[in-house]
């Protein structure tokens, strides 16, 4: 048996490093694993921020209209003294010109334009003034979003490569699935999408040891394997040996309630984590430990939302022991929600957490909660 500490500890040796190149339409989400650096100027050329025209100096008030330039047209026109050109918004400045005045700031008669309005502004996005060539724009480990995959799209580039995620076998054991409903396969399937990692159901086993283990080695082929039932200390409770005949066990029993029949192994150098048959104690687990090992192995960043509260009623945890509370928040109030391990309304009706140490007592009062 060990302290929950330790145990997050070993979970956290665990490293998944494939990478893949993905297209960019498909790269939502994904975790970069590369630098991207800029092999152009953005802009590429001096651009208009806005309907005007284009002039060389304002030194005066009228000039004389010799061009237009539009968006898209890369043209080389040249501007000279007391000449003008008509820019659209995001248009090439022509050669010479220092200056656009908005279109809203002259008058138009003829083929002479009326500047009414002196201004301090360019109007001019100098090239390169957004993204220079040669800077680093994103770093390797960003997590890609709406927002930085509009960069890449500047940038023009079609794939990135990224880190890819672990395909995860979710395998539930025990007699009694023959007579209920499987719960613990989908909620631990939750966990494993929340973590940003595939589930894959391996289905049931009953408590046979030559059936576990031809599941098992069934997902040998996924990079994770989860199971759940089996892992206590009765005559079938067949995981510990299965377990230890078929690679080696890290640990066995956590110091922690709810969860504490918990045990972690590798098989071929592939993470093997038993979870407790009982719904609530399978869930803690999943959360606690499971969840921050997926997440990293995903390349992605652990985030835990804390709420204050107060607890409505003392609680206190078992010698040795680390518990974790289920709690209901209402109006600031943490009510626990706690009626057994075995009881899936336990936690089903929790917003949270609240993680009470070795030999410590909570009192009525201000806690932190562990937000789901």
């Amino acid at each position: 048996m060990i302290c929950v500490d330790d145990a997050k500890e070993m979970l956290d040796r665990f490293s998944y490093d494939r990478r893949i190149r993905v297209d960019v339409y498909d790269s939502l989400g994904c975790v970069l694993a590369e630098d991207i650096i800029s092999d152009i100027d953005v802009p590429s050329f001096d651009r208009s921020e806005m309907d005007g025209y284009a002039i060389k100096d304002l030194n005066g008030r009228r000039f004389k209209l010799v061009a237009e330039m539009h968006a898209g047209d890369d043209r080389d026109v040249i501007v000279g003294d007391g000449e003008c050109v008509w820019v659209a918004t995001g248009a090439k400045i022509p050669v010479g010109a220092n200056l656009v005045i908005p279109v809203e700031k002259t008058q138009r008669l003829k083929d002479d334009v009326i500047v009414y309005e002196p201004q301090r502004e360019s109007h001019i996005s100098k090239k390169g003034c957004d993204i220079p060539n040669g800077e680093k724009i994103l770093k390797s480990g960003c997590i890609l979003h709406e927002r930085n995959i509009g960069i890449i799209a500047t940038l023009g580039v079609r794939n990135v490569l990224v880190y890819g995620t672990p395909n995860v076998g979710v395998l539930s054991t025990g007699d009694e699935l023959s007579r209920i409903n499987d719960v613990n396969s989908l909620t631990l399937s939750a966990i494993v999408k929340q973590s940003g990692c595939s589930p894959i159901f391996m289905g049931t086993a009953t408590d046979d040891i030559d059936l576990i283990k031809k599941k098992i080695v069934e997902a040998m082929k996924y990079d994770v394997i989860i199971t759940s039932g089996g892992i206590s200390s009765g005559k079938k409770d067949l995981m510990p040996i299965i377990v230890s005949e078929m690679g080696e066990v890290l640990f066995h029993t956590v110091k922690m309630r709810p969860g504490m029949p918990m045990l972690a192994g590798v098989i071929d150098e592939k993470p093997i984590i038993c979870m407790p048959g009982n719904v609530t104690s399978c869930l803690v687990c999943a959360h606690v430990l499971l969840f921050p090992m997926l997440r990293k192995m995903a390349h992605l960043p652990l985030i835990k939302t804390i709420r204050c509260a107060r607890l409505s009623e003392k609680a206190v945890s078992e010698y040795g022991m680390r518990r974790y509370l289920p709690v209901k928040l209402t109006d600031g109030v943490a009510y626990p929600t706690f009626r057994g391990s075995g009881l899936i309304t336990s936690i089903a009706h929790a917003d949270g957490f609240v993680e009470i140490k070795e030999d410590e007592t909570l009192t009525e009062g201000e806690v932190e909660v562990w937000v789901f």
